[in-house]
């Protein structure tokens, strides 16, 4: 049976809802580029960007009231501290001391920072490299964060424009509670000293009917606005920090060049590996296996050939040996020939023809496949990831003693907004893999590492084991388009 036969057979385990653990999120909707001369009715979105702010009302409500709290406490010390004394004295030791210190206090509350935003806003910072400019000994690498330019964008951070960002936000939020509040206490304070709010109408010519009725409109809107503005206040202030956070904690576009000139590197000589790797794969493969049976095949038909006119029997069963050797020759070269590019990766693309593997795999195997409709991914691509879930399921099926396992496709995207193509494989077996050289798990990294990806592994002992391949998108012939969904 071929694998197109298996497919059409074939019925999927289905996966629970969630992302394997230790993957990425799959890709969010991407959002849409409608003009307005489709049938969308004017003010959709923004009734929807409303409702929006109100489901993450809590968590954005948490965020600022976290905030408003810090605000009172660490970020109010901590400014004081550092700048209470002014810059009299910069040069006294003491003082440039305390500076040095708070270099490494204003780190740690930054990443404390960039802990509570991600909680907030899912939305990626880019990451930051601390890796010491000097190297020789402890007392070098301490020093030098004087010298890393992100200590001291920490240090303004925490110690100037978080705090004035957090005075106006929460400042905010407390007009907006007295706005609310403030109507109850004056109805709780007519309702006890009306009479006095009468006796000073009356002093002053004022008509009583006209004024009680004008504070009660003006106490009502008050409470209304409060709350239609509430959730637009708590997510523009998160917004705001968020992108504060973005642009004085994330990673600087030249450590990501830098990272991608590394991992360039890395690639390439991960490619010559894997190549090399591959290559002694297929001798190994083709010496073991068909060149055996070709010898034996040979030989069958010289002894058959000696033996046709004296023994014509024995000649015939050798023939028939010949011709078994023959087909399983051919076999195993169809096999081998799955390593260059299965028929089903070629004709109906990579989804099939993993749905087609997880079908012949010996044990359950989940497939949840999240990719954007109209994506087109590389050949070249789509082999590699095939042949990388392929080994990774012969594994799991030959050493993990796993009972059910699954495989997800998907994208995401980091801090700089790239897009990565996620292959994740995930099963309940015994745990314990790990990456030897010259082993499957290292070539497949050497995969990986030829179209500019990593591979992880994460196998404890008692399992479960969790393989995942990460491939930039960049490699794939063009980004996610809105038009491709």
């Amino acid at each position: 049976m071929t694998d197109t036969d298996r497919l059409d057979l074939a019925t999927t385990v289905p996966l629970d809802d969630a992302v394997p653990p230790g993957a990425t999120t799959p890709m969010p909707d991407l959002p849409s580029t409608s003009t307005g001369d489709d049938d969308t009715p004017p003010g959709t979105n923004a009734r929807q960007f409303y409702r929006e702010a109100w489901r993450r009302f809590p968590r954005d409500f948490g965020y600022m009231a976290l905030t408003a709290v810090l605000l009172c406490t660490l970020y109010f010390a901590f400014p004081a501290a550092v700048l209470g004394g002014g810059f009299r004295d910069l040069f006294n030791p003491f003082v440039l001391l305390m500076f040095f210190i708070a270099l490494f206090v204003a780190r740690w509350l930054g990443q404390f920072e960039r802990l509570r935003i991600s909680w907030a806003d899912p939305r990626p910072i880019r990451p930051v490299d601390w890796t010491p400019r000097w190297q020789q000994n402890w007392w070098t690498r301490t020093g030098s964060a004087v010298a890393n330019p992100h200590y001291w964008l920490y240090l303004l951070h925490a110690a100037v424009v978080y705090p004035l960002a957090a005075l106006v936000t929460v400042g905010a939020g407390a007009l907006l509670v007295v706005g609310f509040f403030g109507p109850f206490v004056a109805g709780f304070t007519a309702l006890r000293y009306g009479w006095q709010v009468n006796q000073w109408l009356m002093v002053n010519s004022l008509d009583q009917g006209w004024a009680w009725g004008l504070g009660f409109a003006a106490c009502v809107v008050s409470v209304v606005a409060s709350v239609v503005l509430l959730p637009l206040w708590s997510r523009g202030s998160v917004a705001a920090h968020y992108w504060i956070d973005f642009g004085l904690l994330g990673g600087f576009r030249a450590e990501v060049l830098e990272q991608r000139v590394a991992g360039l590197q890395a690639s390439r000589a991960g490619a010559v590996t894997a190549e090399g790797q591959a290559l002694r794969q297929i001798e190994r493969d083709l010496h073991d296996g068909p060149q055996q049976r070709l010898v034996r095949l040979r030989m069958d038909l010289a002894a058959a050939e000696r033996a046709f006119d004296k023994d014509p029997a024995a000649s015939k069963q050798l023939i028939a040996e010949a011709s078994e050797h023959a087909k399983d020759a051919l076999d195993e070269l169809r096999a081998l020939s799955r390593g260059f590019a299965p028929p089903i990766l070629l004709d109906r693309g990579l989804v099939a023809a993993l749905e087609a593997l997880v079908a012949r795999t010996p044990i359950p195997v989940g497939l949840d496949v999240r990719l954007p409709d109209g994506l087109q991914l590389a050949t070249e691509i789509q082999r590699n990831v095939y042949f990388t879930v392929s080994e990774l399921l012969t594994n799991t099926t030959k050493h993990a003693g796993a009972s059910t396992a699954g495989v997800y496709l998907g994208l995401s995207v980091d801090a700089s907004g790239v897009w990565y193509l996620m292959v994740s494989v995930t099963d309940d077996g015994v745990g314990g893999a790990t990456t030897r050289e010259g082993h499957g798990i290292q070539g497949l990294m050497g995969r990986m590492q030829s179209l500019d990806g990593e591979l992880t592994v994460s196998s404890p002992a008692g399992g479960p084991t969790e393989a995942t391949a990460r491939i930039p998108l960049g490699a794939l012939n063009g980004v996610p388009t809105p038009a491709a969904r």
